[in-house]
């Protein structure tokens, strides 16, 4: 039996796929805003840069307000953190 998959490569870990995005974004965490860079986004989440991770912690909320790439308008999305790093965090779309 031929193996479907062989050719392809996937990454069963995440159920929507991620996009480069890399832009800059702000983002409000208890009542206070903060600036980042979306990295990756996707239907369900997405990877933020910021120079503030040591005020995160996993399961937190935040708001992140997301630039459309026209720049006209934004969308704001809440989100929970999933995990931070010295640099990073990701949140799941909420």
């Amino acid at each position: 039996m031929r193996n479907i998959f062989a050719s392809k490569r996937h990454d069963f870990r995440r159920a929507h796929e991620r996009k480069d995005y890399d832009t800059e974004i702000i983002f409000s965490h208890f009542d206070r805003i903060y600036k980042g860079v979306i990295k990756n986004i996707s239907l369900g989440g997405a990877l933020i840069q910021t120079y503030r991770t040591d005020e995160l912690c996993i399961n937190d909320f935040v708001t992140v307000s997301i630039p459309f790439t026209s720049g006209q308008k934004n969308i704001k999305r809440d989100g929970r953190i999933r995990w931070v790093d010295d640099e990073c965090f990701a949140i799941i779309f909420i």
